[in-house]
């Protein structure tokens, strides 16, 4: 795993990757010592809040979310190699462990696989493929956002899969990657994946930073990134 240095730095790419793919027009971003807030001012993917932290006290982390008076459930993210348990024991419960990775571009190369990947440019494209989906893959209002780009992957026809990416002073951010269950282990979400780092370093991203779940986590060893660190998702209700 990465050095604090390191980690710091993905840590702040990833935050900020987060932020500007969920943010909402009532978003802020907030910093307390260690901790990061993301009070999206909403509800955006099951959670209003969500506390960042790494290398901090968990007492300190505790005594200072909890004099916010946060009214909803919150996520508390914490990125440690080991788990913490102090939160546990204070009532935060475990929602789920992910990797934060990090990629260096300049091994990429532009070799595409040979599946069908689109870069969705339409209001009717999207508006399509929400409607496939039965969720809101794409939100049209940052449909036209400049540092925001929404592909799908489709197969005889078609849509099987979806993602994004946000790119950001040189780094591109991977969010959203998903595909159908019976359309798993065909290659479609790594040449979907592929696609978007080709078309993020043609535009001159040398980086990339994401947050893969367990099962994700092998596909995106395969595409060269590597572990900076665990994380661990909690989740406290109100």
């Amino acid at each position: 795993m990465g050095g604090n240095s390191e980690l710091k730095k993905a840590i702040d790419f990833f935050v900020r990757g987060e932020y500007y793919c969920s943010r909402q027009p009532a978003s802020q971003l907030h910093e307390y010592d260690s901790i990061k807030h993301l009070a999206f001012g909403s509800n955006v993917g099951g959670r209003t809040d969500e506390f960042i932290v790494y290398n901090s006290n968990p007492a300190h982390v505790i005594d200072s979310i909890n004099k916010l008076d946060i009214k909803k459930d919150y996520w508390l993210t914490v990125f440690s190699d080991e788990e913490p348990y102090t939160y546990v024991a204070e009532g935060y419960t475990i929602k789920s462990t992910e990797f934060l990775m990090i990629l260096n571009l300049k091994s990429l190369s532009f070799e595409t696989e040979n599946k069908i990947i689109k870069f969705i440019k339409t209001e009717e494209e999207a508006l399509r493929i929400n409607l496939f989906f039965n969720k809101t893959v794409i939100d049209l209002k940052k449909l036209n956002d400049p540092n925001l780009h929404f592909y799908v992957g489709e197969e005889n026809g078609n849509l099987v899969s979806h993602g994004s990416y946000a790119l950001l002073d040189k780094t591109v951010y991977l969010n959203n990657v998903f595909t159908s269950k019976i359309h798993r282990g065909k290659g479609m979400a790594k040449a979907l994946c592929r696609k978007m780092l080709i078309d993020a370093k043609q535009e001159g991203a040398v980086q990339s930073v994401l947050v893969s779940s367990q099962i994700g986590n092998p596909l995106y060893l395969k595409l060269g990134y590597r572990d900076v660190s665990k994380m661990w998702v909690f989740e406290r209700k109100a």
